[in-house]
C-alpha cells in the first residue's frame, strides 16, 4: 500500500529512499503462541498488504539462509542493544513487537511518539526487519530478534484542506536530524535512517557527529532510484549515509544482484544487503512481504541495522567505527581488497562479522582498531660530487716510485754494460 502524495512530496524535500510497495509472500520460522482469533495463514501468492486485515505469512525467509543467521544467532541475538528507527513511527500492537519497544519520541509537536500512521507503515516494516520476535504460524523474524526498538517519528499526518482525509507530511532534514540526536542522547547504540537526502549537509553532519560522539552508529540508505523524482538528475549526495560516522547501505535483489533500475551507485556506498521480497511486520498487526519487484535500500538498511545490533551486543566495548569495520570487512565480495561503487565492500554477512578477528592486516577497508602505520620520511643524505681520496694512494705512489726508480737503474746498467762491451770489441 502507498500513501497518497508521498512520492512527490518526498522528492520535493530531496528524500529518495522511503516508499516501497508491499505484497504478502513467504517468510521465516516460529516459537511463541499467537492469539488464534486474528491471525489466519494466507495464500502468499495472492494476499496484498491490507491495513485492516491482520494476517501471518508462513514459511522460512530466504534471509535466514542467505545471511547465515542460524550461525550468527549462536553468537549473538542482539540482547542489550537498542536500535532507534527514525521513520514514520512503529505500530506497537503488532504481534511480533510485543515486548520489543522502548519509549520513543517524535521530532515535532509535544515530542510524544504516536503509532505508525495507517497511510504508510514504513517504520513498522523497518522495525520488524531489525527485531521482530518469532511467533507461531509466522515466518517473520528479525535479524536481531532480542534487540529493542526505539521509535523516533520524523513524519506527521496533516489534514488535507480541511477534509477528513489526511496527507502524510514527509520528513525534513530538521526532523530527521533532531531524531538522530534524540536517539543518541537516549541510549540507542544503532540508529536506522532508511532515507537519503541530497541537501542540508551541515544539519546532517552535525547530527551524525553528535551520534558518533555518544557511541551510536548511524546506518542509512544509499538511495532508491525508483522513489526519486524522475524529473531531477541523479543527486550528487546522499545524506546522512555518505557522511563520516555513518554507514551507507545499497539494496540488492534476493540473489545478491545489484539492480541499476532501483539502486544508486557511487563512492558513497559502504555495504549492501537484500532489499527485495523482504518479509516483515505490518500496521495491520500481522505480516507482509515488501518490495517483490525491486531492491529497496530502505529494507536493506534495516537488514544491516539488525546485523549491527548483533555485533554491538557481542562487542559492547568496541566503538561504532569498529562495529562498522566488522560489517564492511566481513562482507561478501569477489576481491577482498577491493570495493565497488555498486555494493561497496560487499553484501553483509552477520556471522562472519561476529567471528572476525582484526589484527590490522586484513585486506579491504582500513581497520578502526589498528590504523595503518604512517610512513616515515626517508633519512636525508648529502651527496658529495668531489672525488674521494683512496687511502692506498700513498702506498701506490711509493710502489710506483720504487718500480720507476728500479726500471731507470736497470736501463742505465744495461746501457752501461752495452757500452763496455762495444769498447772491449774495439
Amino acid at each position: 500500500m502507498r500513501g497518497r502524495g508521498v512520492r512527490g512530496a518526498a522528492a520535493a524535500f530531496g528524500i529518495l529512499a522511503l516508499l516501497a510497495t508491499g505484497s504478502a509472500a513467504t517468510s521465516p520460522h516460529a516459537a511463541e503462541a499467537v492469539e488464534s482469533t486474528a491471525a489466519p495463514v494466507v495464500d502468499a501468492t495472492s494476499q496484498q498488504c491490507t491495513p485492516k486485515q491482520r494476517v501471518l505469512v508462513p514459511g522460512t525467509s530466504y534471509l535466514v539462509e542467505r545471511l547465515g543467521l542460524q550461525d550468527a544467532w549462536t553468537l549473538s541475538r542482539g540482547r542489550g542493544v537498542t536500535v532507534a528507527v527514525v521513520d514514520s513511527g512503529v505500530e506497537a500492537g503488532n504481534v511480533h513487537l510485543a515486548g520489543a519497544l522502548v519509549p520513543g519520541h517524535t521530532s515535532f509537536g509535544d515530542g510524544s511518539a504516536p503509532a505508525d500512521d495507517d497511510l504508510f507503515g514504513h517504520g513498522t516494516a523497518i522495525a520488524g526487519i531489525i527485531a521482530a520476535r518469532a511467533v507461531q504460524g509466522s515466518g517473520v523474524v528479525g535479524i536481531a530478534p532480542e534487540a529493542k526498538i526505539m521509535p523516533v517519528r520524523a513524519f506527521q499526518a496533516a489534514p488535507e484542506d480541511g477534509q477528513s482525509s489526511r496527507e502524510l507530511v514527509p520528513p525534513s532534514a530538521a526532523t530527521v536530524s533532531a531524531g538522530i540526536r534524540w536517539a543518541a542522547q537516549h541510549g540507542a547504540q544503532i540508529i536506522n535512517v532508511s532515507l537519503s537526502d541530497a541537501q542540508s549537509l551541515e544539519q546532517y553532519r552535525s547530527a551524525v557527529a553528535y551520534a558518533r560522539s555518544q557511541g551510536s552508529l548511524v546506518v542509512a540508505s544509499a538511495g532508491n532510484r525508483n522513489t526519486a523524482d524522475a524529473n531531477r538528475p541523479d543527486p550528487a549526495h546522499f545524506y546522512p549515509g555518505e557522511l563520516e560516522g555513518a554507514l551507507a547501505v545499497a539494496g540488492v535483489l534476493r540473489d545478491g544482484t545489484w539492480d541499476p533500475d532501483s539502486s544508486y551507485a557511487g563512492g558513497h556506498v559502504d555495504i549492501a544487503a537484500p532489499g527485495q521480497a523482504v518479509p516483515s511486520t505490518y500496521i495491520s498487526g500481522g505480516d507482509c512481504v515488501f518490495n517483490a519487484d525491486s531492491a529497496s535500500s530502505s529494507y536493506a538498511t534495516a537488514v544491516v541495522s539488525g546485523a549491527a545490533a548483533l555485533v554491538a551486543a557481542r562487542f559492547p566495548d568496541e566503538t561504532p567505527d569498529q562495529w562498522a569495520f566488522r560489517l564492511t570487512q566481513s562482507a561478501m565480495r569477489v576481491a577482498p581488497a577491493e570495493r565497488g561503487d555498486t555494493v561497496g565492500w560487499g553484501e553483509v554477512r552477520p556471522a562472519e562479522a561476529l567471528a572476525l578477528e582484526d589484527d590490522g592486516m586484513l585486506p579491504g577497508p582500513p581497520s578502526a582498531a589498528h590504523p595503518s602505520p604512517t610512513a616515515e620520511p626517508a633519512e636525508s643524505r648529502t651527496i658529495s660530487i668531489e672525488p674521494v681520496a683512496d687511502p692506498l694512494d700513498p702506498a701506490r705512489a711509493i710502489v710506483g716510485w720504487t718500480l720507476g726508480a728500479g726500471a731507470t737503474v736497470s736501463v742505465i746498467v744495461l746501457l752501461f754494460a752495452r757500452g763496455r762491451s762495444r769498447r772491449a770489441r774495439g
